[in-house]
């Protein structure tokens, strides 16, 4: 057996695993500097939504921030912990929240008339209606049309 070529394998495998590593690492990185993120614009979220409930006068949307709010919490305090149950648990509560179409939306939609009430009010003045409003309010989450076309099981074009 030729050690040479043994030790030139054996040289040209460790090379492959490093470099193997360092893309892992730098992938890694990336994918905490990017929850990171979404963690800081959920705390960012969560305060709004409190401030806003706070000032709601509307006593019916209070039930509807406070339960955002605390959604919102509680998903950040599962993405820090890891815990893969209460993961579970949220994704569920999500679920149930967006399962009535009719109902989130037309939720949705009074909490963006607290939370932007700039954005709600030029759509009014666009004579948009408040179905047609409900989808702006879908895209300020950050859908895509397709996305939102596929929640609303509308065949229109958004």
């Amino acid at each position: 057996m030729d050690w040479g070529i043994v030790g030139i394998v054996l040289l040209g495998l460790m090379v492959v695993v490093i470099t193997f590593q360092a893309l892992w690492i730098d992938a890694f990185k990336k994918k905490q500097k990017h929850s990171q993120e979404l963690i800081r614009n959920l705390q960012m979220e969560q305060a709004l939504l409190n401030q806003l409930r706070d000032r709601a006068e509307n006593e019916d949307i209070r039930p509807l921030l406070e339960r955002r709010a605390s959604l919102i919490g509680r998903l950040m305090a599962a993405g820090i912990s890891g815990d893969r149950e209460l993961n579970e648990v949220i994704l569920k509560e999500i679920e149930s929240l967006v399962a009535d179409r009719e109902i989130f939306m037309r939720e949705n939609l009074q909490l963006y008339e607290r939370w932007q009430p700039a954005m709600i009010s030029r759509l009014r003045e666009c004579g948009l209606t408040d179905e047609e409003m409900e989808v702006c309010c879908l895209y300020a989450m950050g859908l895509n049309g397709k996305s939102i076309q596929q929640y609303t099981q509308d065949g229109r074009h958004y």
